[in-house]
């Protein structure tokens, strides 16, 4: 069986972020700039550790494909 893309739940939130998992290109490049190490990436996909996050917005700021995204931003 086969499932359409608009099918699939295609975003991640928490409190602190947002990943729109349509546009995460897993480049890594957010991760490498989170001082609390609060995203992960994990096989191919970004992983966010809530418990970690102090929101900073500095992972939304390098995002290439603007996948990422802080409540606070909005």
């Amino acid at each position: 069986m086969f499932l359409k893309r608009s099918a699939l739940h295609m975003r991640s939130t928490h409190p602190e972020i947002e990943i729109d998992r349509g546009r995460c290109i897993v480049c890594g490049a957010c991760c490498a700039v989170c001082p609390s190490e609060a995203l992960i990436i994990e096989g191919m996909t970004l992983r966010v550790y809530p418990e970690r996050c102090r929101p900073c917005g500095q992972a939304a700021l390098v995002c290439p494909t603007g996948a990422l995204t802080c409540p606070d931003e909005e």
